[in-house]
């Protein structure tokens, strides 16, 4: 559970840090749809488009296929090294927590 809270806290300090230069440049057409850009500008997919661009500027060449490989030229390198020890180290324990989450709810289902 703690892994979870300073998951969240750390993907809104680091939303908050986001550079601008990246949101300016990449988030528009023709690397996002017009119905994406109006769905990950508000509350709460706001906070899940910050965790899609720190895989970019973590990982590079998952950005491939959108074409936006090269925005991690646009920001600092300190972020690009925190997005990418995030995603290796908190995302598998999120993703753990998640599966005993569901785990859990369906022993506790079965057990009615």
């Amino acid at each position: 559970m703690l892994a979870v809270m300073l998951s969240i806290v750390f993907i809104f300090i680091m939303h908050i840090l986001m550079p601008k230069k990246v949101l300016k440049t990449y988030f528009k057409e023709p690397y996002f749809g017009p119905g994406e850009i109006a769905m990950f500008t508000g509350f709460p997919f706001g906070y899940m488009r910050t965790t899609m661009f720190m895989r970019i500027l973590g990982f590079p060449a998952s950005g491939k296929k959108r074409g936006v490989e090269n925005a991690y030229k646009l920001a600092p390198v300190w972020y690009c090294k925190l997005s990418k020890y995030f995603l290796v180290f908190f995302m598998p324990l999120i993703a753990s927590m998640v599966l005993l989450g569901v785990i859990g709810f369906i022993r506790f289902e079965l057990w009615k």
